[in-house]
């Protein structure tokens, strides 16, 4: 047995409290179970302030796109073909060569995809994840755990969908534990989160697929503890899910309005908000009160987002953000044209917004996914 300590932090997105309050999911390896609130946005805002203790108007992540400031999309060269008629266009086989050629011009190493965005809207936009964040240097103009880690010249693990599904990754993480060559292991699972994507509507089957994990995480804590002679288990998420109750048509809306995308203003609907950029004068009362009279949402204003913390001054993230209530889904939608089984990003009040944190001891003080940076910056000493 080695006389030190493993510290295993496993990120599972999209696992809410919600889903494991009442369930039995690691109830021997992480007993003691809290529920965290979470940041307002997708886990493009979310995993980035697990990762480095901050918001997103500090670490600047809030969703996967953003408006890009002049010159600096990412698809600017690819401007010529994404303003080809749509009917010449759009279709999968040219946005597979869009997609593709601007990761490779951007040199994009995080996650990407163009979902639906229209192309004609892509030169517009920027990404927002350009670096593979579970890495040194991923999230620029932050200090990340990854960064801290190699700083103190600590023997740390993490592994990720870049390097398989979550079962192998499981599976990885307990051989390396059973070599004992490192302290600090940190598991990012994604699957799950798509899972409830499909499936939030169906308890029995959600239930079924996180007993799986359970076993598998409680046998890599076991297999820990035989290899160290003190392991610490931590598992936590970024965000709940909330099952669809309801779905929103917000398109017919715009369409009949006397007003253009992306001529008179710039709109991207990311299943549970509208964001909109304006170019032409009057077009933004025009749309404020077109949805108000559609009552499926609300306006966000600037005293709501500053109490978020997701204010940002430039509004890259939209100059407007009209936001639906729980379990509300726009579909179509720029991320899909059939709402999924279960969604996120809702408001951070939402009962299925909140996240979780199941440990192996106590983590007293841990309120909000923020404070999960502490925990693992407690945790990468060169002497684990």
């Amino acid at each position: 047995m080695i006389e030190r300590t493993a510290n295993i932090f496993v990120l599972i997105d999209g696992l809410g409290w919600e889903w494991v309050k009442s369930a039995p999911f690691l109830a021997e390896a992480a007993p003691h179970r809290r529920c965290l609130d979470t940041v307002f946005g997708f886990s493009a805002g979310a995993i980035p302030s697990i990762l480095t203790g901050r918001y997103p108007e500090e670490h600047g992540g809030m969703a996967m796109f953003q408006r890009a400031a002049a010159g600096r999309s990412p698809f600017a060269r690819l401007k010529w073909i994404c303003a080809m008629p749509p009917v010449l266009v759009e279709n999968r086989y040219v946005r597979r060569v869009v997609k593709s050629a601007a990761a490779a011009l951007g040199r994009f190493t995080g996650y990407f995809s163009i979902y639906r965005v229209p192309l004609r809207y892509l030169p517009l936009l920027d990404v927002t994840e350009k670096r593979d964040i579970y890495r040194p240097g991923g999230i620029p103009g932050s200090i990340s755990i990854f960064d801290l880690l190699q700083a103190n010249a600590s023997a740390w693990r993490s592994y990720s969908y870049h390097q398989g599904d979550d079962f192998s990754l499981i599976a990885r993480a307990q051989a390396e534990l059973d070599r004992g060559a490192a302290g600090f292991h940190f598991l990012y699972l994604s699957q799950i989160d798509a899972f409830l994507h499909a499936h939030a509507g169906h308890a029995a089957l959600a239930a079924a697929r996180l007993a799986e994990y359970s076993a598998r995480l409680t046998r890599l804590y076991q297999v820990a503890r035989r290899r160290y002679s003190c392991v610490r288990l931590r598992v936590f998420s970024d965000h709940g899910m909330a099952p669809t109750r309801r779905i929103v048509d917000l398109q017919p809306i715009l369409d009949r309005l006397p007003a253009t995308a992306p001529r008179d203003y710039l709109c991207l609907l990311d299943s549970t908000m509208a964001r909109f950029w304006f170019s032409s004068a009057g077009v933004r009362d025009l749309i404020r009160n077109a949805l108000r009279d559609g009552g499926a949402g609300r306006w966000l204003g600037e005293a709501e987002l500053r109490s978020l913390r997701a204010w940002f001054p430039d509004r890259r993230y939209g100059e407007e953000i009209y936001l639906l209530p729980e379990g509300h889904v726009i579909a179509p939608s720029h991320m899909g044209l059939a709402a999924p089984s279960g969604m996120h990003g809702f408001h951070p009040d939402a009962p299925h917004s909140k996240a979780a944190l199941l440990s192996s001891d106590d983590c007293a003080g841990v309120t909000h996914i923020t404070g999960l940076f502490g925990l693992m910056r407690s945790c990468c000493s060169a002497e684990m």
